[in-house]
């Protein structure tokens, strides 16, 4: 389901987006929508909570963790490419 909705996404800037021809694109926006998810979760968790939340901090730590999740994502890919090679 997420890499319909990048496909989605991807098309708008990319005219005949294909996310088999473009997975390294397709996999960085992946943990952008990933990174946006957890941020909002975040946000909203703090605020319906009453807590002081650090919006910048918030940032920063979605997007690690989108660029982390993105990352592992990527090598589990290329680990199952490597073994259907085989």
């Amino acid at each position: 389901m997420l890499t319909v909705l990048v496909e989605v996404i991807m098309s708008v800037f990319i005219a005949n987006f294909k996310a088999s021809k473009h997975r390294i694109i397709n996999i960085i926006v992946k943990g952008v929508l990933i990174a946006i998810v957890m941020f909002l979760l975040v946000l909203f968790s703090d605020i319906s909570r009453g807590k002081e939340t650090t919006v910048l901090l918030n940032i920063v730590l979605a997007l690690a963790i989108g660029l982390v999740i993105s990352i592992v994502v990527f090598f589990i890919e290329k680990f199952f490419d490597y073994i259907d090679k085989k």
